[in-house]
Parts: C-alpha cells; sequence; structure tokens
C-alpha cells in the first residue's frame, strides 16, 4: 500500500490498533507498505460486506461510521456501530467455512484498511506477539457476547430500552418517541415504573439526555451493553 494515502489522523488510529500492539516500528513499516495491505473509502449508505460479499481480511476503520445489521426473513436487527479504531471480519479471516451473517453499511463517509488473510498468517509466523494480540482480542470478544446473551436472558428493563434506541435511531444520535411513556411500557414488556427507573440510570451514565420525547444519544459504546 502507498503509505501517502494515510493521514495523521489514520495513524493515530494505527498507534492504537490492538494487532500491532508491542510490534516493531520497522515491522509496522513494513506490513503497511506491503501490497497486500490495502485502503478502501466508503460513501454513506455504501455496503462493506454483506452474507454475498465479503473477503477474509479484517478491516480496521479508519474513519467514518458503519451500521451492523443482521436480516432474517422477516425482520432487521441492528447489533452494534462502528467507528474509528474499531474492525470487523476477525472471526471470518481464518475459518474454513466462513459464514458471513450481518451487512455492514456506511452511514457517513468512510475509510477502511484492509488486512487480509495471507497478510496476517505472515505476521504470526514471523511475530508471535501479533499472534497473541489476536487471540487476545478473539477472547475478548467471546467474553462480551457471553455478558451480552446473558443480558438478553435476563431481558432487564435498560437492556431492552437499549435494545429499543439503537434499533430507532437508525444510525443518527436522536430518537424522537412517537408514543406515550405507557404505550412504550408496553411495547418492551416492562412496567412504566421500570421503563422510567431505566431511562434515570442511562441518563446517569452518561448514555442519553432525555427532553420530553427526544432522547439524545450521547455514548453509543454504553447503549450497546
Amino acid at each position: 500500500m502507498d503509505k501517502s494515502w494515510l493521514t495523521d489522523t489514520d495513524q493515530a488510529v494505527l498507534d492504537g490498533f490492538f494487532l500491532l500492539d508491542g510490534i516493531s516500528p520497522i515491522r509496522v513499516d513494513k506490513i503497511l507498505s506491503d501490497t497486500r495491505c490495502h485502503g478502501a473509502v466508503y460513501e454513506r449508505g455504501q455496503v462493506l460486506y454483506d452474507p454475498n460479499s465479503f473477503d477474509h481480511c479484517l478491516g480496521l476503520i479508519l474513519s467514518g461510521r458503519v451500521e451492523v445489521r443482521q436480516q432474517t426473513a422477516d425482520r432487521a436487527l441492528i447489533l452494534r456501530f462502528l467507528g474509528p479504531g474499531d474492525v470487523f471480519g476477525p472471526a471470518v479471516v481464518f475459518a474454513k467455512e466462513a459464514d458471513y451473517t450481518t451487512k455492514l453499511t456506511a452511514l457517513a463517509l468512510t475509510r477502511v484498511l484492509f488486512f487480509p488473510q495471507s497478510l496476517l498468517r505472515e505476521l504470526m509466523e514471523q511475530d508471535f506477539t501479533a499472534a497473541e494480540n489476536y487471540m487476545a482480542f478473539l477472547a475478548g470478544r467471546i467474553q462480551f457476547l457471553n455478558h451480552r446473551i446473558q443480558s438478553l436472558i435476563s431481558g432487564s428493563a435498560e437492556q431492552l430500552l437499549c435494545g429499543f434506541l439503537a434499533k430507532e435511531s437508525g444510525g443518527g444520535d436522536v430518537v424522537i418517541l412517537d408514543s406515550s411513556i405507557s404505550d412504550l411500557a408496553r411495547r418492551l414488556n416492562i412496567s412504566r415504573a421500570s421503563l422510567y427507573r431505566a431511562f434515570d440510570a442511562l441518563e446517569k451514565d452518561g448514555r442519553i439526555k432525555k427532553t420530553g420525547k427526544t432522547i439524545a444519544i450521547l455514548d453509543w459504546d454504553g447503549l450497546q451493553l
């Protein structure tokens, strides 16, 4: 890749990239200069990956914002949002029978740096630190998913409200309620008191700000518990 494509802001993201933590600057420079490492730019609304079109690559988001959505036969579920420093595709890079189940769509002009399987394999063979970094990252993702599954099973009012706001936002930072608190509580199958407590908890944690029927989302990572 032509390193001149990278900006100063991109370099700041790369400095925090888990895969390169502890890797010598000389080796990092060699990786980024390798022709297999390549960048791509996506316009708002453009699809990065979906079940019918994906590569055995690890994608690092340098700038922009991406929606991760899972589509079933009768509904679509927004799973999370990705921003600078986030990655996608780590589970399919080395999978023998890759099955990519989500759709990634750019919500703004988005720049991505791709590290294909062959380059990652070579890096891990040459420097075990990279392999350890990758394993630690995947272990962290597994723990995160286990906690998320547990919260979904528990079905707490706070979790249900977070899921509702993430879905209704459509990728934006504001949700305007189209119903009363009583109606929303019925939709979420919780009591009004539980819903009020959930709103209070999210506001207290600095994740949202509620003004009447307008909900401003202040912390996307916190909303995706």
